[in-house]
């Protein structure tokens, strides 16, 4: 770590090539898994590990105690990561596509690196760790539970980086993608003091990064596939700040959508027919997070101008940017070509940005930063079923 290196050897980088898709539907790729809690609620789903991706999931049901299964998501992944340093020293890498999170950079787990756990492997190496852990109140009143969740994990290495890939589905319904970063610091520079921090002894500078990740969700509520509908929500405050208008706006078309920091917003992906039995159409709503890093773009590209992206669904539409051209467009922002969102397969594009700082501690091991969100039920019943 004493010298300038590149983040990344041409060794650890891939030829691409393009991906076999899968098509929508009802279609279980790879492994099926399943948990169950004590109370009856439960979660299946199937995973495979992909060369460009690492691991994948799809067709990702849930039940609630004393409820119908329904299904959530057809397929989700990480769609795409880009890494940029903060001095411009070497151009913007795409670790998703061009050295890949699986393959031989999805790394081989230990008992050790799944405490408590169970492993699953595939081709005859374990890369998955599945635990159940607590995570606290489900909820407190006259009355109070203790909610569980359900953690599938996986770890990439990629140069001098650690990527660790997690996803916790809660007892309650909700999920929880997150990325994990740790490793060492890619790049120590002597002098250039304004694009990092004095993270060594000896005086040297690491370089600042920023992060993009991107996840592709899609979005297969219930039985049928393509009569989902978008929604975007808000809470604007009047001038003295008393009180919040809720507006709900439908997006008819493709579009890329921006946090507000000055009014709560977020969308919801509801089934085009089915209700709770009550008044409210089944949905999920997404939980944005990291606001403090919302708009960044580091090359000003069109496929990191927007914090969110809602497409049709398109099955040669795999990757965030990068993405192969043979039969598509090239990233997200092209994607978005104004074909209609409503009664549709819908796919969501998640963006969370991370740019670090780097502090002395750090000079040896960069201690993990997880960026995450949720998918949250809305109204997936009429009352709560715990």
């Amino acid at each position: 770590m004493q010298y300038r290196t590149p983040l990344l050897t041409l060794s650890l980088l891939i030829a691409w090539q393009n991906p076999v898709f899968a098509a929508p539907g009802n279609t279980c790729t790879g492994q099926a898994l399943s948990k169950t809690f004590a109370s009856g609620a439960s979660w299946n789903l199937c995973w495979e590990p992909r060369q460009a991706e690492g691991i994948v999931l799809s067709q990702v049901t849930y039940k609630a105690p004393n409820h119908a299964a329904r299904r959530v998501l057809g397929e989700a992944a990480l769609s795409q990561v880009e890494t940029a340093l903060d001095d411009g020293s070497v151009a913007p890498l795409f670790l998703t596509t061009e050295a890949g999170f699986g393959g031989n950079n999805l790394q081989t787990l230990n008992a050790a690196a799944c405490t408590n756990g169970t492993l699953h492997a595939t081709s005859g190496r374990n890369v998955l760790c599945d635990t159940t852990r607590n995570h606290g109140y489900s909820y407190k009143y006259t009355t109070q539970r203790q909610g569980q969740l359900w953690e599938l994990s996986s770890h990439s290495q990629i140069g001098s980086r650690n990527y660790a890939v997690r996803w916790r589905f809660y007892e309650n319904g909700t999920i929880e993608p997150s990325l994990g970063l740790s490793g060492e610091l890619p790049v120590v520079d002597a002098s250039a003091t304004q694009y990092g921090w004095p993270a060594m002894q000896s005086g040297k500078i690491a370089t600042g990064f920023t992060d993009h990740a991107l996840w592709r969700l899609d979005f297969d509520l219930d039985t049928t596939h393509a009569n989902d509908v978008v929604e975007e929500i808000i809470s604007t405050p009047s001038a003295d700040r008393l009180r919040k208008t809720k507006t709900i706006t439908r997006l008819n078309t493709e579009t890329g959508r921006n946090f507000d920091p000055e009014t709560k917003r977020f969308w919801r992906i509801r089934d085009g027919i089915l209700t709770n039995g009550s008044v409210g159409q089944i949905s999920y709503e997404l939980i944005p997070n990291r606001y403090d890093h919302s708009r960044a773009n580091s090359s000003n590209t069109p496929w990191l101008a927007n914090d969110v992206f809602f497409t049709r669904y398109n099955a040669c539409e795999k990757h965030a940017a990068n993405n192969p051209t043979s039969n598509c467009t090239a990233n997200v922002s092209q994607f978005v070509n104004a074909e209609s969102l409503n009664q549709q397969d819908i796919v969501v594009w998640y963006k969370q940005s991370y740019h670090h700082l780097p502090r002395s501690e750090d000079s040896n091991r960069i201690g993990t930063v997880w960026s995450s969100f949720q998918l949250l039920p809305r109204d997936w019943h009429s009352t709560n079923p715990f």
